[in-house]
């Protein structure tokens, strides 16, 4: 019997952690060979545990095994590490999962049938979106929210903490963690995955252990696509600042630089092609992102200011 610990973060998202809670109870093995148990680890990141009454009628379910934790102080990153520090000695794999996502009935068979398939260190599994009924149709079409899929075992040079399989032999033997320098930031698990490559890790993708991600109404609007797309910029440039090589800095520089052209040379067909517009938007967005991390600038989408600012895009992890 596997032993595998499920951490999930959460800050003010009750409906989508019940939610969790209620399918990831239901995690089929389709083989004998890879019957696992599990521990859910639940980090609440509000100092007054705003989630303990939605996690409380869980406790009594045995197949999830639930570890309530507070971690007091506003961050991702710290958050993520308080819940890694919460894994059980015995346990072979941790997986973390977003707090607005929900799995399928075998995410934890398949993620574990390409880990023992591949022997990888890790496993990545894909998103796929949920709309609204109300979604605008254009901003579907034009796959500003497309999922994320991956080709079954094959290399991965980058991984992100929606929905991933880490072996924690791996991380006891190199006590890599969550870097909190990037607290309010976000982008924290994109500088993890880096240094953890760095470090020897292998990542592989699989095809099948698809996680589903609600897409609110709220951030179906060009003011959230554009701070969106804005810190990702930002945030992966200052990753590659913490960790990155000169040649690495001159290579995100670069991609700012095309990103920002490539949108002013397409800004006109907004006149004509909305949806090809809409992407122009997009890369002046990331691309402005680069530059201001190029410049020094930080933008912290999770300080508390930018959380009273706009609670749709407080914890999007």
């Amino acid at each position: 019997m596997i032993h595998i610990a499920v951490i999930i973060i959460t800050y003010h998202r009750n409906q989508g952690l019940v939610k969790l809670l209620t399918e990831l109870r239901r995690q089929q093995c389709h083989d004998s060979t890879r019957l696992f148990r599990l521990t859910t680890i639940i980090v609440d990141n509000d100092c007054e545990g705003f989630a303990a009454a939605s996690v409380e009628p869980f406790k009594l379910v045995s197949e999830l095994n639930i570890r309530y934790i507070v971690e007091p102080t506003l961050g991702i990153p710290l958050a993520r590490n308080a819940g890694i520090a919460a894994v059980p000695d015995d346990a072979e794999f941790f997986c973390f999962i977003d707090d607005d996502e929900w799995p399928g009935h075998t995410w934890i068979d398949e993620l574990l049938k390409t880990q023992r398939a591949t022997g990888a260190d890790c496993v990545q599994g894909g998103v796929i979106p949920v709309y609204p009924e109300a979604a605008p149709k254009r901003l579907v079409k034009i796959g500003i929210f497309n999922g994320i899929h991956y080709v079954d075992k094959v290399s991965l040079k980058e991984g992100a903490s929606c929905n991933v399989l880490i072996s924690t032999a791996f991380i006891r033997r190199t006590g890599l963690r969550f870097d909190k320098r990037l607290r309010m930031t976000g982008g924290s698990d994109y500088l993890f995955f880096k240094q953890a490559i760095a470090l020897g890790m292998r990542i592989v993708g699989s095809a099948e252990a698809t996680v589903y991600e609600d897409i609110p109404m709220n951030r179906m609007t060009l003011r959230w696509i554009c701070q969106r797309h804005y810190r990702c910029g930002n945030t992966f440039y200052i990753s590659e600042r913490l960790s990155g090589t000169r040649i690495d800095l001159f290579k995100w520089t670069r991609l700012g630089v095309s990103h920002i052209c490539r949108g002013f040379v397409t800004l006109p067909t907004l006149l004509f092609l909305p949806h090809y517009g809409m992407r122009s938007i997009m890369h002046l967005s990331r691309g402005a992102g680069i530059i201001a991390g190029i410049c020094g600038y930080k933008y912290e989408e999770y300080s508390p200011k930018g959380l009273a600012r706009d609670r749709s895009t407080q914890i999007s992890r």
